[in-house]
C-alpha cells in the first residue's frame, strides 16, 4: 500500500496511457472490421450497411448468405441476388472477366432474380443498357430524400402508400421487353419490374433506402418485403453481393496486431513498452545497500498531548499528572547526579531557587495537591518541563 501511495500519481499515468492504447487498438480493429465498414454489405452493423435488410429476409423465411466471388461462381441454389453501387473508393474491377458477365446473364434468363440498383462494367450488356442514366454507379450517400407511392393499387403491396428514397438524380425508362413501373414520383419512375427472359429484375434508382438508416423510413421494409415475395413466392436463397464491396473471398495469411494497427498506433505501443521497462527497471534498482532510518524520539509535549487525552477521557487529570511527573523526575534526578530514589521535593530543594525549572516543578507540586485539577491546567504545566 505505501508503494502504491508514493506512486499514485505514477501509476495513473501509465494506466491513462494503456487506456489510450487499448482505445486505439479498438480503433484500428473496427477499422478492419467488415461490421463497421461504411459499406453496404450483408452483415455490416454501419449505418450504411444492410444488415437490417438481411434480417428482415430471414425473419420472413429466407435464407441470406454472404456471396464473395465473381459471378461465375454463383452457387446453384442462388434464388436472388442482391448488387449494391460499388464504392466510389472501391476495388478495381480486374477480378471480373466476360465469362462472369455471361454467366450472370445465363443465370438470369434461366430463371433468376435480381435486385439491381446499381449500374457498373461488371454487369452484362443487356443489363448495362442505358445504365448511367438510370441508376446509380458509385456509393455516394444523397442528401435530400423524396417520397415516391405505388404507381397501381397492386393487391401484392398490401397497404404500402408511401416509400422514401434518396434523390440520386436518375429516372427509370421502359426497356423494350417487358417493363412494370412500381413506384413514381410524379411523372418520374423511381422503381419497376423488368421480365428478363424467364427471370426477373427489379430496379430501382435508389440504394439508401435499404440500408441500416432507412430501411425503416415509411413503408420502405414492407415494400421491399412485399416484392421479394412476389419474385420468390416459395421462398428460396438469397445472395448479396458482397464481392463487389470489395471483400473478394481470397487466401489471407492470418494478420495480427501489426497488420492490424496502423502506423501511429504501433509506433505509441513501441513507445510504451520503452516506457514501462524503463518505469520498472527504476523501481526495482537499489542504489546502496538500504539504510536504517535512525529511531525518532517524539517530543514530551506529544507524550503528553496523548497521555492527557486518554486520562482525560477517564475524567482523571490528577493521576495522569502524577504518572507524567514520575517521568520526568528520574530524567532530571540522572541529569543532576541525584539518587534515583529522591522525591520531588528534594529535587526541588536541590535546585536553585530562581531557575526557570525550579518554578516549574513548584508549581507542578501544588497541582498534585489540588483535587479540582483540569486536564488543561495539567498540560499548561507540563509543557513548562519541555527543557
Amino acid at each position: 500500500m505505501r508503494f502504491l501511495r508514493e506512486r499514485f500519481g505514477l501509476i495513473v499515468i501509465i494506466g491513462v496511457v494503456v487506456g489510450l492504447l487499448l482505445y486505439s487498438l479498438r480503433l484500428a480493429q473496427e477499422a478492419q472490421d467488415p461490421r463497421y465498414a461504411p459499406l453496404p454489405l450483408s452483415y455490416s452493423q454501419h449505418r450504411l450497411g444492410a444488415k437490417g435488410l438481411a434480417r428482415l429476409l430471414e425473419r420472413n423465411g429466407y435464407t441470406v448468405r454472404s456471396f464473395k466471388r465473381t459471378f461465375r461462381y454463383l452457387p446453384k441454389d442462388a434464388s436472388m441476388l442482391i448488387i449494391f453501387p460499388i464504392p466510389n473508393m472501391g476495388p478495381t474491377t480486374t477480378e471480373w472477366t466476360q465469362e462472369d458477365a455471361d454467366a450472370l446473364d445465363s443465370w438470369l434468363r434461366r430463371g433468376g432474380r435480381l435486385l439491381l440498383i446499381s449500374g457498373d462494367q461488371r454487369l452484362p450488356e443487356s443489363l448495362r443498357e442505358d445504365s448511367l442514366n438510370r441508376l446509380p454507379s458509385f456509393l455516394f450517400p444523397a442528401q435530400q430524400f423524396i417520397d415516391t407511392a405505388p404507381v397501381q393499387p397492386f393487391s401484392w403491396l398490401g397497404g404500402v402508400q408511401q416509400v422514401r428514397l434518396a434523390d440520386q438524380r436518375v429516372n427509370l425508362t421502359p426497356r423494350s421487353e417487358r417493363w412494370v413501373p412500381l413506384l413514381h414520383t410524379g411523372g418520374a419512375i423511381e422503381a419497376a419490374f423488368w421480365y428478363y427472359d424467364k427471370g426477373l429484375v427489379l430496379e430501382c434508382t435508389d440504394w439508401q433506402w435499404l440500408t441500416n438508416e432507412h430501411l425503416r423510413d415509411t413503408d420502405n421494409g414492407a415494400f421491399i418485403l412485399a416484392a421479394v415475395r412476389k419474385m420468390l413466392p416459395q421462398g428460396g436463397v438469397i445472395y448479396f453481393d458482397d464481392a463487389g464491396q470489395g471483400d473478394l473471398q481470397v487466401e489471407q495469411e492470418a494478420r495480427g496486431f501489426w497488420s492490424i494497427a496502423p502506423t501511429g498506433v504501433r509506433v505509441a505501443f513501441t513507445h510504451l513498452l520503452i516506457l514501462t521497462v524503463l518505469v520498472m527497471y527504476s523501481v526495482g534498482k537499489r542504489l546502496g545497500l538500504p539504510r536504517p532510518t535512525p529511531p525518532r524520539t517524539p517530543a514530551l509535549g506529544e507524550y503528553v498531548d496523548a497521555l492527557a487525552g486518554v486520562y482525560e477521557r477517564a475524567e482523571a487529570a490528577q493521576p495522569a499528572l502524577e504518572t507524567v511527573l514520575e517521568s520526568v523526575r528520574r530524567r532530571l534526578c540522572r541529569q543532576f547526579g541525584l539518587p534515583a530514589g529522591a522525591t520531588l521535593l528534594q529535587l526541588i530543594q536541590a535546585l536553585p531557587a530562581n531557575s526557570p525549572l525550579h518554578t516549574a516543578l513548584v508549581e507542578a507540586h501544588r497541582a498534585l495537591q489540588n483535587p479540582n485539577l483540569t486536564a488543561e491546567e495539567a498540560i499548561r504545566i507540563l509543557k513548562k518541563l519541555q527543557f
